[in-house]
């Protein structure tokens, strides 16, 4: 009988163990995907019982922290060229960098005071915006302002608007002028237009003005671990690119249902 109640005490101490080893994970990540990847952490916690950090900036802010040494175990980029850079500094985690996500731009006005205005007509979006602001990400750094610029100069627009931009630390930041009516007009992603009630679609950008928006995701070395592992492939798997969609990002190489 002894021999039988040691055992059973065992098996209740072993059944009392949690079931998931949860270890620390900071995800760095483009502002762009606030909303949708915080549901994610959220989907993620409540299928695993574990809990990540989730850090929000531009993705040129992101990328120097963590060559600074900041404790990301994942970085997701809303561009290549800074994932190369954290890349080439020998920092990503081998054969985990991929494309996880797609975008598009738009040019947005605020909800009460909607712009008249097509690219496809050829018009002047200077003459559109008139002596009003164009709120941008910062061309200079920021991917969504790198895409605008880059978009904007393809078609011919970019000298006529240059003295009007005004260029926020990220692209979020370029919404909330146009929301606040602080700006006539800006261009940011889709997915942030749409999390907006205060401002309206006026056109998108043409896709074949610019490189395609991609995002980028991977590991850290420094600070991967078991839950980093997991969490990175939860962003590629059904819960989370139906979040993504739900969003209007284009989940690449996932299968939403």
């Amino acid at each position: 009988m002894r021999r039988f109640a040691l055992l059973v005490a065992a098996l209740l101490t072993v059944g009392a163990s949690p079931a998931v080893a949860c270890e620390p994970v900071s995800v760095y990540a483009a502002a762009s995907t606030t909303d949708s990847l915080t549901e994610i952490a959220r989907a993620f916690a409540a299928e695993t019982g574990c809990d990540v950090t989730t850090v929000f900036a531009s993705s040129s802010t992101l990328a120097k922290q963590i060559e600074a040494g900041a404790p990301a175990a994942i970085f997701l980029s809303a561009n290549s060229d800074w994932m190369d850079r954290v890349e080439d500094g020998d920092l990503l985690a081998p054969d985990t960098r991929k494309d996880i996500l797609g975008n598009d731009l738009v040019l947005i006005a605020p909800k009460s005071e909607p712009l008249a205005y097509r690219f496809a007509d050829d018009a002047s979006l200077a003459a559109a915006i008139g002596e009003g602001r164009l709120a941008l990400g910062n061309p200079d750094g920021v991917p969504a302002g790198i895409y605008t610029k880059e978009a904007l100069v393809h078609l011919g627009e970019w000298d006529g608007v240059a003295s009007r931009v005004i260029a926020g630390d990220d692209v979020r930041t370029a919404l909330a002028w146009v929301a606040r009516g602080e700006a006539r007009a800006g261009i940011v992603y889709r997915t942030d237009a749409q999390v907006s009630p205060d401002v309206v679609i006026v056109d998108a950008v043409p896709e074949d003005a610019h490189e395609p928006v991609r995002y980028p995701i991977a590991l850290i070395e420094e600070n991967t671990n078991e839950t980093a592992r997991d969490f990175l492939a939860f962003t590629s798997g059904a819960t989370a690119s139906r979040i993504f969609a739900r969003f209007g990002f284009t989940p690449l190489g996932a299968q939403v249902n």
